[in-house]
């Protein structure tokens, strides 16, 4: 029998306590700051370098690259030979221009056909009818399913000499016909159009519809445009059926997000693309948007042109002409939509269906992420609903600091008012104090709440509002939504890997901050992109989405940030988005190269022989002020095209010898209170490139107008005149000679008062006393110009 008695050594072990049982090491304090900053440092590399893919240009191609590829060398003639000067429709640069043209596609090989034609605009205030001669040339393809139509216009603004706007487009067309040509026929037709008229209202688009009889539904259109002098190109709008059509893109990307799709429709702007998508074709728009304070000014020039934008361009054409040759275009707008972004040199698509089935897979998955972390115990339901709640707060804070950097800027430095849109010529350091404020707001947000709540639940709230996003995106901009879609769903997985893990993990916050490289790799490029866009002063839109990226970083701050950390971030980021504003005030200083736009009109009331220099008050300089002092006046009672501003600044002007606008009645012919006029206008000045003919509504009412074929309704189509001229026909590069028929049919036993206005490049020779200075040009709008006006009594 075994002896089962207790001894004392045995009774004093089992008294004494046991020791713990081993835990996991406690990571040290470098571990935990390496793995606090892991997801924020690679995040910042993923930004990084997707905004410099989305701002680097290619070195231009010299003109020895291979006969088959895009040379910016070979093609930078074509836009030398036009951008000497202005050339807007109607004036004698601009017939040289269509010659350069039509001889540069006749040297390639292509048989060229020049199209007169008439056409009208009537949807967009007064009614515009232009004389025009579009450009075609087709290589015709094996066996077409189609027709890809590669379009850009020659006319330029009235005082730009168009090197960029259209003049990229224009190279980029005859170049790319070139290469086409030196190799195999594609299956598919390859024409060009080469429109006139689309500076006055899209018109040479216009006239090629109206007798265009290819089928709509197999043209698929790759528009060429510009709305600066630098940059990537961009293809920033596509038609219906955009599935079969972005697939072009894949051999050669540029820069292309389906959220400019969505804005870009919100907004009041139109090309050659819109008069095309609207008569049932489908395509690709695409633009280079950097400078955009050159835009349509004389600025747009040889000088500031940029051959690394043009080659950009014509490498993305090229590619995407090549690829659409030869696909099936049968039926391609009747195709479905899809969503479409890059990353990086990669383009991402897929189809438009999938938007709100992701959503809501979203929406799934923060609940049962959500629902599990809780159970874990490692979010306090009621701590990530506060933090949640703050959030708008941070946002409406950085939105506020940056709107305030136009006034402030434009306060400061008055010249770059004269900027039509928005942005002055260097606008890099005026983006980074936007980017440097929206850092500073999120910045303290973020301390103040990681002292309240724990890195998962800064997490799961950031991360609810990436969901939310992607949810109301899916339903109003479905084309936007996979901006927040990623990293809504990286969110959700990183939460709840990280409520699996032990609670003292260093990984905690490394999981709880995983959405900010998805954000880094979408939003922070496209809102850049977007600061490129948008004027200055709506730079609140781009910081917002940079500052919904920056708040997925909450978790990486530590819980226990010390005040004067607080004190110390707040301060660098608002001395160094002072220091950013500073550096952009003194960059602004007008000079030869880059000067201060201003806006003046000559303007003469050939009733009582009054001269007038106005200004719209867009601009600053001393020059300036020496014709148009503090006075303001309407002038919108006899040059009804001034209706904005409502009061213009003045100053007298001299008397000069300028062409008066003539109209003249033909015949006359009255039916009961009906009336048909027929009219000869004529502008006695074959420089003008526009004559205006207003009618006071309160007189006979105009119920249509005919000119050379065209009909133009009558009624109303000013709403916004405040001064009684309610319906307007404007006729653009009106032909020389004795003069344009015009019939009008009145209603009403009243007489009708008109007014006819001239709109003439240029100002009177001899009316300035002093030259203008190097360092001042002309803004886009109302600058520049001479205006005639007289009344007459029908």
């Amino acid at each position: 029998m075994a002896d089962t008695r207790t001894t004392p050594a045995d009774l004093t072990a089992a008294e004494e306590p046991r020791p713990p049982a081993p835990g996991p090491p406690r990571p040290s304090p470098a571990m935990r700051a390496l793995t606090r900053l892991l997801v924020p440092v690679l995040a910042l590399a993923v930004a990084l370098v997707g905004v410099l893919w989305t701002s680097l240009t290619p070195a231009p191609a010299p003109a020895s690259a291979p006969a088959g590829s895009f040379s910016a060398a070979r093609a930078y003639p074509h836009v030398a030979a036009v951008a000497g000067g202005p050339h807007a429709t109607g004036t004698a640069a601009h017939d040289r221009a269509r010659d350069e043209v039509i001889r540069h596609l006749r040297e390639s090989g292509l048989g060229v056909r020049t199209e007169p034609g008439i056409s009208s605009d009537t949807g967009n205030g007064a009614a515009v009818a232009a004389w025009t001669q579009n450009i075609s040339a087709t290589v015709h393809g094996t066996h077409p399913s189609g027709r890809v139509l590669i379009v850009a216009h020659y006319d330029s603004a009235e005082n730009s000499h168009g090197a960029s706007d259209d003049g990229i487009g224009l190279a980029t067309a005859l170049e790319v016909a070139r290469a086409l040509k030196t190799g195999p026929a594609p299956r598919n037709d390859v024409t060009f159009l080469i429109t006139d008229g689309e500076e006055p209202g899209l018109l040479g688009a216009r006239a090629f519809v109206d007798h265009d009889t290819a089928s709509a539904a197999s043209t698929v259109v790759l528009n060429l445009e510009a709305r600066g002098t630098s940059g990537r190109a961009v293809m920033f709008e596509t038609g219906t059926g955009n599935a079969a059509v972005v697939p072009a893109l894949g051999d050669r990307v540029p820069v292309a997000t389906s959220l400019s799709d969505e804005v870009y429709r919100m907004l009041p702007n139109d090309t050659d693309f819109t008069v095309l998508r609207e008569a049932g074709m489908t395509g690709m728009n695409f633009a280079v948007i950097g400078t955009s304070a050159n835009y349509h000014t004389p600025q747009d020039n040889l000088a500031h042109f940029s051959r690394a934008s043009l080659q950009d361009m014509g490498d993305t054409v090229l590619a995407a002409a090549r690829r659409l040759g030869g696909a099936d275009l049968s039926g391609t707008s009747h195709a479905g939509g899809s969503t479409y972004f890059t990353l990086g040199p990669v383009l991402v698509r897929y189809p438009m269906g999938l938007v709100l089935p992701g959503a809501l897979l979203a929406v799934a998955a923060l609940g049962a992420a959500g629902w599990y972390a809780r159970r874990r115990g490692a979010v306090r339901a009621r701590k990530a609903a506060l933090s949640a709640a703050s959030l708008p707060l941070a946002l409406l804070g950085a939105a506020v600091a940056v709107s305030a950097v136009w006034p402030v800027a434009t306060w400061l430095r008055p010249q770059w008012t004269g900027f039509a849109l928005g942005s002055p010529y260097t606008a890099g350091p005026l983006h980074l104090a936007a980017a440097l404020l929206t850092a500073t707001a999120l910045w303290v947000w973020a301390v103040v709440m990681r002292r309240r709540v724990t890195a998962l639940e800064a997490g799961a709230a950031v991360t609810a509002w990436l969901t939310l996003c992607t949810l109301l995106s899916a339903v109003w901009l479905p084309g936007a939504s996979y901006l927040f879609l990623w990293p809504a769903l990286t969110g959700a997985a990183g939460l709840a890997a990280a409520a699996r893990i032990a609670p003292g993990s260093p990984w905690h916050g490394a999981l709880a901050t995983a959405p900010l490289v998805p954000c880094a790799a979408l939003l922070v490029p496209v809102g850049a992109l977007l600061f490129d866009t948008v004027p200055t002063a709506f730079a609140a839109a781009p910081a917002l989405l940079l500052a919904l990226a920056l708040a997925t970083a909450l978790p990486a701050v530590p819980a226990q940030t010390r005040r004067r950390w607080l004190v110390t971030g707040t301060g660098l980021g608002t001395a160094g988005a002072l220091a950013a504003l500073g550096a952009a005030l003194l960059a602004g200083a007008p000079t030869a190269s880059r000067p201060a736009q201003v806006s003046l009109l000559y303007a003469l009331d050939a009733d009582t022989g009054r001269a007038r220099w106005a200004s719209s008050g867009a601009g600053d300089s001393a020059w300036l002020d020496h014709y148009v002092g503090g006075a303001t006046a309407s002038l919108e009672g006899t040059f009804p095209s001034l209706d904005q501003p409502s009061r213009w600044h003045t100053g007298p002007a001299p008397a000069a010898t300028v062409a008066v606008p003539e109209v003249k009645v033909v015949s006359t012919t009255r039916t009961g209170d009906v009336r048909r006029i027929t009219l000869s206008v004529r502008a006695a000045d074959a420089r003008a490139a526009e004559i205006g003919l207003y009618a006071d509504a309160g007189g006979a009412a105009v119920v249509r107008a005919e000119v050379a074929g065209q009909s133009v309704p009558g009624g109303t189509n000013r709403p916004f005149a405040s001064d009684g001229w309610r319906w307007g026909l404007l006729l653009a590069a009106p032909p020389t000679g004795p003069g344009t028929r015009v019939e009008l049919t009145l209603r009403g036993t009243q007489p009708l008062t008109l007014r006819a206005v001239t709109r003439t490049p240029g100002l009177p020779e001899g009316t300035l006393s002093v030259p203008r200075p190097a360092d001042v040009t002309w803004s886009a709008d109302n600058s520049g110009l001479t205006l005639v006006s007289r009344r007459y009594v029908l």
